[in-house]
């Protein structure tokens, strides 16, 4: 992904141009795209016929039929045509280092009463109007007579899924995809190995893989499935650090980086006296699993390898001693991705890296090639600083804005931070003129599969269309094209509050208590903030309200719509069961009937985040049962507040 320089930046026609000015403060049926002009009445779709100007949009041709067939629009010779073209276009990109990439991927759609026509000097692009073409279709199977003009604000919008810390099933990874392009994103960031397990399968560590470890013929589907939508998958080996299932090896010592400290602290914890979660750089065998492992992404085809290297425990080693001699620790970093990068040219790949050890021991940049290295900055804070950005492009490297719609220490749901954080970032990305952003979802555990996808949207739209943002218009769009539903404006308003009041995970812990400590902490929060959780959850029972009212309005993808319901009704449950933590016992003695009543209201809290874990990851898999990243499993920990009721129950006379 270098950089691409183009020549003098291209302008639209003065004429072509005047057309969409005249437009100026109309109401746009389509809030996102960069130009646009409504041209008459809607045009009723019963029956039409496709054609492509070439074969090279038969895909295209092929995935607009069957969408419209899911409409249940009819196919007739002689009938409406959607005309599908390669043509070039004159788009008014702004001033930009990958003005061409972006250029590419702009369309022309035009929609009269004669003909629908989609333009784009690429097929990508051709899809992309067509996403457009069908958002804007009602529930009449009416089209906005319109003519517009659009192009994404920056040339990459990926975003990152994690199955190295819980594998979703196929399936799910589908959805995601599909649902990614509707919203015009083009790569999937794919975090393959962690702490906890790798997702990509390679027979010679089995103890390190995940029971449904994706196996060749696995990827080679996902990645061809990908394909038809215009998306890139983009693989992720953890090379340094992350590497704590290498504990599970019989031979782990020959793997992991030394360390002098007697006792291994913080999340990093391993249970190996002398070692710790960091691949060893002077190690033959972790050189050899490296070796292997990028040469198993070679399934996917794209020419980057993101080899991750973030949060890594520098410490003094024998072994990297003995091998390298008396040199600073930020030399062996190094060292060590020169190494990678070296492997990773062999099979004629570049790389990705996390940006938080290289802005801690910025020594580290020395040497590493600007070509070959891509940076992906991460910071998940609501308000983001530049500074980063700044100086990695000063240092002439390309940067990828990488902001978070999951991260530590949010569950259940994203939280305001998160969306604040999407939209800060992708206002860097264009002002400073970014090769992308990726929007990262990390540990799958805290959260129902099935809630996020507001979320994906809301990333989605501001990588494409961010300099567009409407909020309102934002909502009302995503509403009625999922959910097919024209309540959006309520919709954004209960989910914004909702996710407002979202918890974190330590009042999360404490909400729900599940053994004596965590309950005394809970009566202690009360004790001090008894009116503002009281206040809270009468907040939550009302957009919980809000969300019942509007389930009449929901027309499609009810599965996802009730998961939405359930994240609320599970955030009231915590709150209910944190409130009733001073009255559970009384003078030594268990309130059996306020437990009883209160285990009974988790039972279906419990079924339903059950329902979700067996529909989008596989119901076999053992950490369904919490044996990873316990702390911030949702399943685990609600089963283990509805275990300590039970006992609680059948200990009580």
């Amino acid at each position: 992904m270098k950089r691409c320089l183009s020549g003098a930046r291209s302008v639209i026609g003065t004429a072509f141009l005047s057309l969409f000015l005249s437009t100026c403060g109309q109401a746009k049926p389509f809030p996102f795209v960069k130009q646009s002009r409504t041209l008459g009445p809607p045009v009723m779709l019963q029956t039409v016929r496709i054609e492509a100007a070439t074969d090279a949009l038969q895909n295209e041709v092929e995935h607009l039929r069957q969408s419209l067939s899911k409409l249940e629009i009819a196919f007739a010779s002689g009938a409406l045509p959607i005309r599908l073209e390669l043509a070039s276009l004159e788009i008014p990109v702004r001033s930009s280092t990958y003005q061409r990439q972006i250029a590419r991927q702009g369309y022309r759609l035009l929609v009269t009463e004669k003909e629908i026509l989609i333009q784009s000097p690429s097929p990508a692009g051709v899809f992309y109007g067509a996403q457009t073409f069908l958002q804007g279709l009602d529930e009449e199977k009416r089209s906005p007579r319109v003519e517009i003009l659009d192009w994404p604000d920056l040339a990459v919008r990926m975003v990152m899924v994690d199955p190295a810390r819980q594998n979703e099933n196929r399936d799910y990874y589908r959805r995601v995809i599909a649902f990614c392009a509707r919203y015009k994103i083009n790569f999937l960031h794919v975090h393959l190995t962690d702490n906890e397990t790798s997702c990509l399968y390679h027979e010679d560590y089995p103890p390190l893989m995940h029971p449904q470890a994706w196996t060749p013929e696995n990827v080679r589907d996902l990645v061809a499935f990908a394909k038809r939508y215009h998306i890139e998958l983009i693989p992720e080996i953890e090379s340094l650090g992350h590497a704590k299932m290498f504990a599970r090896l019989p031979d782990a010592r020959d793997y992991l980086h030394q360390t002098e400290m007697t006792e291994s602290k913080g999340w990093a914890i391993l249970a190996l006296p002398g070692h710790t979660t960091v691949l060893c750089p002077a190690s033959e065998k972790a050189g050899d699993y490296l070796e292997k492992m990028y040469d198993r992404s070679n399934l996917f085809p794209y020419p980057q390898l993101h080899i991750g290297c973030d949060e890594v425990g520098i410490s003094h080693c024998k072994r990297c001693r003995k091998k390298f001699g008396e040199i600073s620790q930020e030399e062996w970093f190094r060292k060590h991705l020169l190494h990678c990068q070296q492997i990773a040219a062999k099979h004629g790949r570049t790389t990705g890296v996390w940006s938080d050890m290289l802005l801690k021991y910025p020594e580290i940049l020395n040497g590493l090639s600007r070509d070959a290295t891509v940076i992906y900055d991460w910071h998940y804070k609501a308000e983001v600083s530049p500074d980063s950005v700044d100086f990695f492009l000063d240092k002439g490297f390309e940067v990828i804005a990488c902001p978070a719609l999951v991260c530590w220490p949010h569950i259940i749901i994203p939280s305001e931070q998160n969306y604040t954080n999407i939209q800060r970032f992708a206002e860097i990305a264009r002002e400073k003129d970014l090769l992308g952003i990726d929007t990262t979802i990390w540990i799958p555990m805290r959260y129902l599969s099935d809630a996020l996808w507001p979320g994906i949207a809301f990333a989605s739209v501001h990588s494409w269309a961010g300099s567009n943002w409407d909020e309102d218009a934002f909502y009302r769009d995503f509403f009625r094209d999922f959910f097919g539903s024209p309540a959006g404006k309520d919709f954004g308003k209960a989910w914004k509050e909702l996710y407002q009041t979202i918890c974190l995970q330590n009042e999360f812990h404490t909400s729900c208590w599940a053994n004596e400590e965590e309950l005394d902490q809970a009566c202690t929060m009360m004790a001090e903030q008894k009116t503002k959780i009281l206040d809270k959850l009468k907040r939550v029972q009302g957009i919980r309200n809000e969300l019942l009212r509007l389930d009449g309005t929901i027309k499609r993808h009810r599965p996802e719509w009730e998961a939405l319901k359930w994240a609320a009704a599970i955030r009231i449950y915590t709150l209910e069961h944190l409130i009733a933590a001073p009255s559970v016992r009384r003078d030594g003695q268990w309130n059996t009937a306020l437990i009883q009543k209160m285990d009974e209201a988790c039972l279906p809290i419990l079924k339903n985040i059950e329902r979700d874990w067996d529909r989008n990851r596989f119901a076999d898999d053992p950490n369904k049962d919490g044996i990873h990243q316990p702390r911030q499993h949702l399943l685990h920990k609600m089963r283990q507040m509805h275990a300590f009721h039970r006992e609680i129950l059948n200990s009580t006379p």
